[in-house]
Protein backbone atom coordinates (compact mmCIF):
# COMPACT_ATOMS: atom_id res chain seq x y z
CA UNK A 1 0.00 0.00 0.00
CA UNK A 2 1.23 3.52 -0.86
CA UNK A 3 1.64 5.96 1.92
CA UNK A 4 0.42 9.34 1.50
CA UNK A 5 3.45 12.10 2.80
CA UNK A 6 1.93 14.79 4.42
CA UNK A 7 3.06 18.07 2.66
CA UNK A 8 4.28 21.02 5.59
CA UNK A 9 3.74 24.33 5.24
CA UNK A 10 7.38 24.59 4.26
CA UNK A 11 7.34 22.15 1.64
CA UNK A 12 3.97 23.70 0.11
CA UNK A 13 5.89 27.24 0.21
CA UNK A 14 8.86 25.65 -1.89
CA UNK A 15 6.62 24.06 -4.11
CA UNK A 16 4.12 27.39 -4.87
CA UNK A 17 7.60 29.29 -4.81
CA UNK A 18 9.60 27.33 -7.81
CA UNK A 19 10.15 29.86 -10.25
CA UNK A 20 11.07 27.99 -14.04
CA UNK A 21 14.10 27.72 -15.60
CA UNK A 22 13.11 28.61 -19.32
CA UNK A 23 10.50 31.20 -20.38
CA UNK A 24 6.78 30.36 -20.28
CA UNK A 25 3.20 31.79 -21.89
CA UNK A 26 -0.63 30.73 -21.70
CA UNK A 27 -3.45 32.03 -23.12
CA UNK A 28 -6.93 30.96 -22.39
CA UNK A 29 -10.33 30.92 -23.38
CA UNK A 30 -13.44 31.81 -21.36
CA UNK A 31 -16.26 31.03 -22.69
CA UNK A 32 -16.35 33.50 -26.37
CA UNK A 33 -13.58 35.56 -24.45
CA UNK A 34 -10.11 35.05 -25.46
CA UNK A 35 -7.42 36.41 -23.22
CA UNK A 36 -4.58 36.45 -25.77
CA UNK A 37 -0.92 35.46 -24.65
CA UNK A 38 0.82 36.45 -21.19
CA UNK A 39 3.99 35.65 -19.29
CA UNK A 40 3.81 32.32 -16.98
CA UNK A 41 5.83 33.45 -14.22
CA UNK A 42 5.11 31.24 -10.93
CA UNK A 43 3.54 27.41 -9.85
CA UNK A 44 1.06 30.04 -7.72
CA UNK A 45 -0.15 31.53 -11.63
CA UNK A 46 -0.43 28.27 -12.64
CA UNK A 47 -2.32 27.16 -10.02
CA UNK A 48 -4.68 30.53 -10.79
CA UNK A 49 -4.88 29.61 -14.59
CA UNK A 50 -6.57 26.31 -13.88
CA UNK A 51 -8.79 27.84 -11.38
CA UNK A 52 -9.72 30.71 -14.27
CA UNK A 53 -11.28 27.75 -16.12
CA UNK A 54 -14.14 27.48 -14.60
CA UNK A 55 -17.04 26.60 -17.36
CA UNK A 56 -17.26 23.68 -19.40
CA UNK A 57 -15.67 24.52 -22.21
CA UNK A 58 -13.11 26.92 -20.96
CA UNK A 59 -9.48 25.91 -21.85
CA UNK A 60 -5.97 27.12 -22.24
CA UNK A 61 -2.32 26.44 -23.47
CA UNK A 62 1.04 27.11 -21.32
CA UNK A 63 3.95 26.44 -23.76
CA UNK A 64 7.38 27.74 -23.47
CA UNK A 65 8.32 30.82 -25.16
CA UNK A 66 9.65 31.29 -28.87
CA UNK A 67 8.73 30.96 -32.03
CA UNK A 68 8.41 27.42 -32.26
CA UNK A 69 7.52 26.21 -28.58
CA UNK A 70 9.27 22.89 -27.36
CA UNK A 71 7.01 22.15 -24.90
CA UNK A 72 3.12 23.15 -24.08
CA UNK A 73 0.31 21.74 -21.90
CA UNK A 74 -3.38 22.31 -22.32
CA UNK A 75 -6.23 21.79 -19.98
CA UNK A 76 -9.91 21.72 -20.57
CA UNK A 77 -12.57 22.07 -18.56
CA UNK A 78 -15.20 18.89 -19.57
CA UNK A 79 -17.88 19.67 -17.16
CA UNK A 80 -17.19 16.91 -14.97
CA UNK A 81 -13.52 17.19 -14.33
CA UNK A 82 -10.25 18.16 -16.50
CA UNK A 83 -8.55 17.20 -20.15
CA UNK A 84 -4.83 17.51 -19.79
CA UNK A 85 -2.29 17.19 -22.43
CA UNK A 86 0.79 17.86 -22.74
CA UNK A 87 3.08 17.52 -25.42
CA UNK A 88 7.14 18.14 -26.78
CA UNK A 89 7.73 19.45 -30.56
CA UNK A 90 11.31 18.13 -31.49
CA UNK A 91 12.19 18.71 -35.36
CA UNK A 92 8.81 18.93 -37.01
CA UNK A 93 7.25 16.45 -34.76
CA UNK A 94 5.11 17.05 -32.28
CA UNK A 95 4.47 14.01 -29.20
CA UNK A 96 0.94 14.56 -27.51
CA UNK A 97 -0.16 13.07 -24.54
CA UNK A 98 -3.18 12.64 -22.73
CA UNK A 99 -3.27 12.33 -19.41
CA UNK A 100 -5.28 10.44 -16.73
CA UNK A 101 -5.05 8.25 -13.72
CA UNK A 102 -3.28 4.66 -13.67
CA UNK A 103 -2.79 2.09 -16.13
CA UNK A 104 -6.18 2.61 -17.86
CA UNK A 105 -4.99 5.96 -18.88
CA UNK A 106 -2.11 4.31 -21.47
CA UNK A 107 -4.88 2.49 -23.18
CA UNK A 108 -7.78 4.72 -23.21
CA UNK A 109 -7.07 6.51 -27.07
CA UNK A 110 -5.59 10.08 -28.19
CA UNK A 111 -7.73 11.36 -30.65
CA UNK A 112 -8.17 14.83 -31.47
CA UNK A 113 -11.44 16.47 -30.39
CA UNK A 114 -12.73 13.23 -28.58
CA UNK A 115 -13.98 13.00 -25.12
CA UNK A 116 -11.96 12.47 -22.51
CA UNK A 117 -12.74 8.57 -21.16
CA UNK A 118 -13.45 8.24 -17.31
CA UNK A 119 -9.73 7.48 -16.51
CA UNK A 120 -8.34 10.52 -18.69
CA UNK A 121 -11.51 12.68 -16.27
CA UNK A 122 -9.05 14.32 -13.54
CA UNK A 123 -9.92 16.43 -10.63
CA UNK A 124 -8.60 19.95 -9.81
CA UNK A 125 -5.76 19.03 -7.46
CA UNK A 126 -4.58 16.04 -10.30
CA UNK A 127 -4.35 18.69 -12.79
CA UNK A 128 -2.15 20.67 -11.25
CA UNK A 129 0.02 18.04 -10.01
CA UNK A 130 0.44 17.19 -13.69
CA UNK A 131 1.39 20.62 -14.80
CA UNK A 132 3.51 21.97 -11.82
CA UNK A 133 5.43 18.43 -12.76
CA UNK A 134 5.51 19.11 -16.66
CA UNK A 135 6.90 22.36 -16.87
CA UNK A 136 9.63 21.48 -13.69
CA UNK A 137 10.77 18.79 -16.57
CA UNK A 138 10.07 16.11 -13.70
CA UNK A 139 7.87 14.31 -16.22
CA UNK A 140 4.31 12.92 -15.33
CA UNK A 141 4.29 11.97 -11.27
CA UNK A 142 3.46 8.56 -10.34
CA UNK A 143 0.05 7.10 -10.52
CA UNK A 144 -0.57 8.55 -13.89
CA UNK A 145 -0.50 7.54 -17.68
CA UNK A 146 -1.15 8.80 -20.84
CA UNK A 147 -2.00 8.10 -24.67
CA UNK A 148 0.36 9.19 -27.03
CA UNK A 149 -0.49 10.66 -30.56
CA UNK A 150 2.46 11.93 -32.84
CA UNK A 151 1.89 14.57 -35.59
CA UNK A 152 4.51 15.20 -38.40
Amino acid sequence: MLGIAELTDTHLELMLGFQWEESLEWRAQLGRRHTGWHELTSVSQLVGLVQMIGGEGDWFTAQTRGEAPRRYAQAMNTGSGYLVEVAQVDGGITRNWRIGLGVAADNAGNLPFSAPTQAQNLIFAAVVEVLISWFRGSGLPLGYGAALRIYG
